[in-house]
């Protein structure tokens, strides 16, 4: 038993003396030996190491305990284990602001004043921390002055809001514009009688509205005695050869409307016609009467209107928009009593009604036979040409007291207000003359909320100070 605890401790002694550990120094200068050192360093990596961070900025980190730089608050404590990382998409305070090699810095800021810039790095004069670069690739192509601002929003809120777009396409827009119509009369070949002497009607042949008649019929006698004083000047001259003076006198009578049947009875007969007759100058139906048996006129009163019902007109009364898709000498259907008529645009008002916001459309068909009666109502249906245009749903345009605009989604959670100038509109659909390309998206759904959002960000822009020269760092 002894010889065997002498050969141990022979055996540990001469390890001591042939093989000597390697010597470390500790902290207090005093020297260990390897197995004990390594334990100790293993311990030391293995115990937690404190760190000191700001709650509110969890990028700060700093070796000792003191103030945050970016809003004052003493900083806490945190106790970091061995395999404890540090987040790389969190910028550290501490690692200061070293631009990147590969990436542009346009100029430095400090995170809590953005709108002030500087162009070199260095300290915040606001703030004890390192001003932040700012590359050129974390800035978009600054956008039109008069363009309104990008909004940026993330996926999920896209989906929480209901989103929905659409893309702009060409879309044939020549669907027939309907429009309803009354039936007038033609003013064009109206006619209106009046009296050019005084007098007193005798005879009223044409008594009641709505009388047809025809060209030479006999409407009424009148009892006149500047008539019955040129007819007597007329044939004393004739009796006494003046021939000039009795055609003055022939003259004066077809001026004054007597027809030339009864200047050539005057002639034949040698005798003074009364009550003077007078005839109709054309076919049609007694529009209005104004005059009744035994009515005293003056030079210049009324006496009845005809109206030709042969070529009649039709006035329709046509959107507002739609106006400017018609012109003189197009064509159109008209439907009367379930028949349909052929007839061509007259002319359009160049006023608008403002009850309706309605223009109003003349058209001219064919009326033989009086088919169509003065105050009938009838459908039109206008002849368009198909034409092809850029259009969007209706629902896509927001309007307000700027004019039209739309939302456009530009991809990857961007969206963008746009005026546009719209065109036809109808069933659903919304013609954009300006404004959109083909292939563009528009939203359809939640662009209310987008478009708030949009004049918010706009107005916070146009209060914001402009920022056109950087400072320099102190």
């Amino acid at each position: 038993m002894k010889h065997v605890s002498a050969l141990l401790l022979g055996i540990v002694l001469g390890s001591q003396v042939f093989l000597p550990l390697p010597f470390v120094s500790n902290q207090n200068g005093t020297g260990i030996s390897a197995p004990w050192s390594l334990l100790a360093i293993a311990h030391a990596q293995e115990a937690p190491k404190s760190n000191y961070t700001c709650p509110m900025h969890p990028q700060i980190h700093r070796d000792g305990p003191g103030q945050c730089p970016i809003c004052g608050m003493e900083l806490v404590a945190v106790t970091a284990g061995p395999a404890q990382t540090h987040d790389p998409s969190m910028p550290d305070a501490t690692a200061g602001a070293a631009p990147h090699a590969s990436r542009k810095v346009l100029y430095w800021y400090d995170p809590m004043v953005p709108d002030k810039r500087f162009d070199k790095p260095g300290k915040s004069p606001f703030m004890d921390m390192e001003l932040q670069p700012k590359y050129a690739d974390d800035i978009a192509t600054p956008p039109p002055v008069d363009a309104k601002p990008v909004l940026h929003i993330d996926a999920g809120t896209v989906q929480k809001l209901g989103v929905r777009t659409e893309t702009v396409v060409r879309r044939d827009l020549g669907q027939p514009l309907r429009g309803a119509g009354l039936v007038v009369a033609n003013e064009r070949t109206r006619r209106m009688l009046s009296t050019q002497v005084e007098g007193r009607i005798k005879a009223l042949q044409a008594s009641t509205e709505g009388d047809r008649i025809t060209k030479g019929d006999l409407l009424y006698t009148l009892l006149s005695p500047d008539l019955a004083a040129l007819q007597s000047d007329y044939l004393a001259a004739r009796s006494a050869g003046l021939t000039q003076l009795a055609d003055a006198a022939a003259n004066r009578l077809s001026l004054l409307g007597v027809d030339s049947r009864v200047l050539a009875s005057l002639k034949a007969t040698q005798r003074a016609i009364a009550p003077v007759p007078f005839y109709a100058p054309a076919s049609g139906v007694v529009g209005k009467l104004f005059v009744r048996h035994g009515t005293t006129l003056k030079s210049g009163d009324p006496i009845l209107e005809i109206d030709d019902l042969d070529a009649i007109w039709i006035e329709a009364a046509v959107a507002e928009s739609d106006l400017a898709h018609l012109a003189r000498g197009d064509h159109a259907t008209v439907t009367v009593a379930g028949a349909d008529l052929p007839a061509t645009i007259d002319g359009i008002y160049p006023t608008i009604t403002d009850a309706t916001r309605t223009g109003r459309v003349r058209l001219i068909l064919d009326n033989t036979g009086a088919r169509l009666k003065p105050g009938g109502y009838a459908t039109v249906v206008f002849d368009v040409a198909p034409e092809p245009a850029l259009a969007v749903s209706s629902a896509a345009i927001l309007r307000s007291s700027t004019g039209s605009h739309v939302i456009l989604s530009l991809g990857n959670g961007q969206f963008q207000a746009r005026a546009v100038e719209t065109g036809v509109v109808g069933a659903g659909i919304t013609q954009i003359r300006s404004g959109l390309r083909e292939g563009e998206a528009v939203v359809t759904s939640a662009q209310f909320l987008l478009d708030s959002e949009s004049a918010l960000q706009e107005t916070l822009q146009k209060l914001s100070p402009s920022i056109t020269e950087p400072s320099r760092a102190p």
